[in-house]
């Protein structure tokens, strides 16, 4: 008689069951992957879609001989990941492509999901000549050009490129010194007229001197103002020109001063 057959189930070999652990964390790693990869490309997509811009500037003057161009950066991070390691340039130039300045930041980082805002603060000698000079009698539209590199998802380098125009309100816009006919008695009117388009009151005098084509002062006069933002100037007083002192083919010079700061203005040619 025959005994009873007993089996057992096979061993799985270790080799094979370490091969198919590799297999699955394969699986799993791939998946992870594909779903970090198409994370990244969303959120680089919304990245180049978000509304970073450079707000609006406004002007000061500063003690120290300079006019300060004063405004933001905002920039927008809607992905899911941060920026990291953010350097920026910028280049700002007035409407007819004159160099102004630059500013920089960084190295900085921007979370995932956040809106970060940069003071934006140009310091220009104040000249009645040069680009600068505009700014101070022309309202006009600067071009502000933004560069800069960054890593975005840890480990994608990525580059911030931006341009904008941005709206520029000069103080006397469309300054003008318009010098009339000679009175008789010797002396010559001179009307000054312009309009605050910046966003500071204009507190203070505004001094002009006519000036001869061989270079001698023929004669001077100042009125005190104080012009809020948005209105306009306009007013005319007599100069007494010293004797033989000829203004034909002369200029007429002008300077903005105040206890803190003076502007000088730019000369206007006398007909």
């Amino acid at each position: 008689m025959s005994g009873q057959v007993y089996t057992y189930p096979r061993r799985v070999p270790p080799l094979y069951r370490l091969a198919r652990a590799f297999r699955r964390a394969s699986v799993l790693v791939l998946v992870l992957l594909i779903l970090f990869t198409v994370s990244v490309i969303y959120s680089t997509s919304e990245l180049t879609q978000s509304s970073s811009h450079v707000g609006s500037f406004s002007v000061a003057f500063g003690s120290n001989g300079t006019m300060i161009l004063a405004g933001s950066l905002t920039l927008n991070n809607p992905g899911f990941y941060p920026i990291q390691a953010l350097s920026l340039e910028a280049r700002v130039v007035n409407e007819t492509g004159g160099f102004l300045g630059t500013f920089g930041y960084g190295p900085v980082s921007l979370g995932a999901q956040a809106t970060t805002e940069f003071p934006i603060e140009l310091y220009l000698p104040v000249s009645a000549t040069g680009p600068g000079a505009s700014l101070l009698v022309e309202t006009q539209y600067l071009n502000v050009s933004v560069w800069g590199n960054a890593t975005f998802g840890y480990m994608f380098p990525a580059s911030v490129t931006l341009q904008e125009l941005r709206h520029w309100g000069a103080p006397f816009d469309h300054l003008a010194f318009t010098v009339q006919s000679p009175d008789p008695n010797g002396s010559i009117p001179v009307m000054l007229s312009f309009q605050n388009e910046a966003s500071l009151t204009e507190a203070g005098i505004l001094r002009i001197s006519v000036v001869a084509a061989n270079g001698i002062t023929c004669g001077t006069t100042s009125w005190p103002m104080n012009v809020a933002p948005g209105q306009q100037f306009s007013q005319t007083q007599p100069i007494a020109l010293s004797p033989g002192c000829s203004p034909v083919g002369g200029t007429v010079t002008g300077e903005f001063v105040t206890p803190a700061y003076s502007v000088p203005l730019p000369t206007e040619a006398i007909p």
